[in-house]
Order: C-alpha cells, then sequence, then structure tokens
C-alpha cells in the first residue's frame, strides 16, 4: 500500500519511491492514491487548490524527497501541494478529476511569491524547486524552466552547491530537466556530489535516495553524457 494516511509527505514519497525504482502501479492504486490526496485538496477559501499536510506532517515536520527537513508550515503546504500535483500529472491527468485538481493546484502555486517572483529567501528555495518538478511534467521543456534554472546559476557558491537551495533536491530536479542549461549545472555539481557520497543520513530511506542520485550524476558524467 502507497498510501500512508497519517502523513501526505509519506504517501508522496512512497509513490515516488515506486516511480523512481521502475515498480509497477497497478490503475486501481494510482486511481486510490488520487482519490486520498484528492480529499486532502482544500476546495474553498483563501488557499483553495492547496494540498493540506496531515496533523503528522505538520507536528513532525515534512521533509523533502531527498531528505532535507522543511521547517515552517508554509514551505511544507507549498511543497506537499507541488509534489501531490505533480502525481496527479503523473497518474493521469487525462481524468477529469485528476486534472481539475491539477488546474486548481496550478492556480493557487501561480501567485506564490516563488513562482511569481522567483523568490528564494529562506525556504521559498525549496518551494521554488518543487514547484519546477511539477512544471517540469506538465509542461516538458517549458521555456519557463530554462529560466529559472538560471536563478539556480546565479546562486552558484563556487564549490558545486548554490546558497540557498537545497542540494540534494536541486540535483534531483536537474536530473529530471531536458536541455543544455540542466546539464551545465549538473556538470557544475559534479564534485560536490563526489564529495557527498562520503557522508550519510540518519535516515536509511533518504541514504538510499541520496547515494542512488550522486552515484547516478557521477556515471553520466564519467560517461560524457552531462
Amino acid at each position: 500500500m502507497i498510501i500512508d494516511k497519517a502523513s501526505v509527505g509519506r504517501t508522496i514519497d512512497g509513490a515516488n519511491d515506486a516511480l523512481a525504482e521502475g515498480r509497477p502501479i497497478a490503475d486501481d492504486e494510482k486511481a486510490k492514491v488520487a482519490s486520498w490526496l484528492l480529499g486532502r485538496q482544500v476546495t474553498a477559501g483563501r488557499n483553495i487548490g492547496a494540498f493540506e499536510p496531515t496533523t503528522t506532517d505538520l507536528r513532525d515536520g515534512a521533509h523533502l524527497y531527498t531528505g532535507e527537513r522543511l521547517r515552517t508550515k508554509l514551505a511544507t503546504r507549498n511543497v506537499l501541494s507541488a509534489e501531490a500535483a505533480r502525481l496527479l500529472v503523473l497518474f493521469g491527468h487525462d481524468d477529469p478529476a485528476m486534472r481539475e485538481g491539477v488546474e486548481r493546484a496550478e492556480s493557487w502555486l501561480s501567485v506564490a511569491c516563488f513562482v511569481r517572483d522567483d523568490c528564494a529567501i529562506g525556504e521559498c528555495a525549496h518551494s521554488f524547486v518543487s514547484h519546477m518538478r511539477f512544471t517540469s511534467v506538465l509542461e516538458p521543456g517549458s521555456p519557463s524552466l530554462v529560466r529559472r534554472v538560471g536563478v539556480i546559476r546565479d546562486h552558484r557558491d563556487g564549490k558545486g552547491r548554490w546558497e540557498r537551495f537545497p542540494f540534494y533536491y536541486t540535483v534531483l530536479l536537474l536530473t529530471e530537466l531536458i536541455g543544455e542549461a540542466a546539464r551545465s549545472e549538473l556538470r557544475y555539481a559534479v564534485p560536490a556530489c563526489e564529495r557527498a557520497l562520503t557522508k550519510g543520513a540518519q535516515n536509511k530511506a533518504y541514504q538510499a535516495r541520496r547515494r542512488g542520485l550522486l552515484e547516478r550524476v557521477i556515471a553520466l558524467d564519467d560517461l560524457r553524457l552531462l
């Protein structure tokens, strides 16, 4: 079972694990996950379109798929909403209920400062990356993605990382994008990826995701595919 009724974050991570590992997800299971997520979507009021975190998500703190912790309720709601909408696209954007859910989420996210103004202050940087992941499946090759990779590039720290932006989550995003701009940032990040291989994470799932991601980027560079 992918659904964890206690946590939107863990439900999304379970689905993302299956997708990342190439494990087939039956259509009825996709429908159940989508229905459960849509049941968490706000349908009235000022937050219409957002996906509401559970009490557990807010109490214990949510994490990005790659393990970086989200410390504010706002970022938790932003990131989980973008990630949930991304899953709806991947699971069946042609389904009317899913399509409406995606449209509501897209409308809600579009007015956020990290979308409207490319804000990367504090945890807006985390939300910025999550929205790019959503856009990458909704509109692959969108010119806005190339422009926003430029925003990430402008925050290079000169050591293979980016100031403000969560390293592993940003590298994950870049592996999912097409085009030279993303490849250029991945080439820049290779030295930091090599150094990060020696670092661990307390959570075994996060450690496995990070290691797999880093090894993939390094292998692509070795094969001159970046």
